[in-house]
């Protein structure tokens, strides 16, 4: 009896530790992305640091404004900025041009927000 019951207690401990180590929670901590994407948490500054320069006022480079929530929200919708932004490097078309283009974390950021609902706020 003494055997099962020490048995029993040492499958118990093993089958409630997890594989989750310290680092996995430092690596959840420290994720420099939002859980949820917002347009004005993240895809604002994106556009302003990376596409307004060229895509504002009257007259927008291609014709394309991304100075306002809407604007970007249907150009994302319709295809042209994500198409632009995830072109390869040494592609005419990628945006911004003269560029390597965003840098990956930046194009997932609108990934995510796309994928999220085009949340604004």
């Amino acid at each position: 009896m003494r055997l099962f019951l020490t048995f029993l207690f040492i499958s118990l401990f093993i089958s409630s530790c997890s594989e989750t180590s310290p680092d996995d929670f430092e690596e959840i901590q420290n994720d420099p992305q939002p859980q949820v994407v917002t347009y004005d948490g993240s895809i604002k500054e994106i556009m302003q640091n990376s596409c307004v320069n060229c895509h504002q006022n009257a007259a927008p480079s291609g014709g394309l404004r991304l100075e306002t929530y809407d604007q970007v929200r249907n150009s994302t919708e319709n295809g042209t900025l994500i198409d632009r932004i995830t072109r390869q490097p040494g592609d005419p078309l990628l945006m911004p041009q003269g560029t390597n283009g965003l840098p990956q974390s930046s194009i997932d950021l609108v990934l995510r927000w796309r994928d999220g609902g085009f949340i604004e706020n």
